[in-house]
Formats: structure tokens, sequence, C-alpha cells
């Protein structure tokens, strides 16, 4: 059974809108995948990048809190030939 042109031609006619909707759906449903997996690579890139910051904060913050260690301080003090003594006695409290 086959068609004939003025057949197919009639059908077209009669469908184009829906042909056009279809078609309007598909080029979207293209648009949208390809915006979506844009946002995921972009979120996971964000999701290393936030890793990379903590590992970076939480180093920066060890060196810190190693160098302001009273130990290290003193080191440096005595190192370097300061003339700053090291005090013996307790801190007092003031609000006594």
């Amino acid at each position: 059974m086959s068609l004939s042109k003025a057949e197919i031609s009639d059908f077209v006619r009669r469908n184009l809108l829906l042909i056009a909707e279809i078609l309007l759906c598909i080029v979207l449903y293209i648009g949208n995948r390809y915006g979506y997996q844009r946002d995921q690579v972009l979120a996971e890139q964000l999701r290393r990048e936030l890793v990379d910051m903590e590992y970076q904060a939480l180093n920066t913050t060890s060196d810190v809190s190693a160098k302001s260690k009273p130990s290290y301080i003193e080191k440096i003090v005595v190192s370097n030939g300061s003339e700053l003594v090291i005090s013996t006695e307790p801190a007092y409290d003031l609000r006594k």
C-alpha cells in the first residue's frame, strides 16, 4: 500500500502545527539537556575548588597554630638574642 504525493501533502498540511510542536519540544529538550550538563560540570568544578580551599585553610590554620605555640616563640626569642626574659611567675588575674 503506497501513499500518493497528494495524500502525503494533505497529511502534512493537516498536521503541520503538531509537527511544528514536536520539533519545538525536541529543540527545547536538547537545549535544556545541554544547559543541565553544563551546570553539572560547573558544580563539580566548584566542589573540587571548595575541597582544595578547605585543605588550604586547614593547612594554614595548622601553620599558624604551630607558629603561635609558646615553645616556638620562646625558641625564636632565645635564638635572636633578644633582651626579653621569660617570666617564671604565673599570670595574675586582675578581675579578683
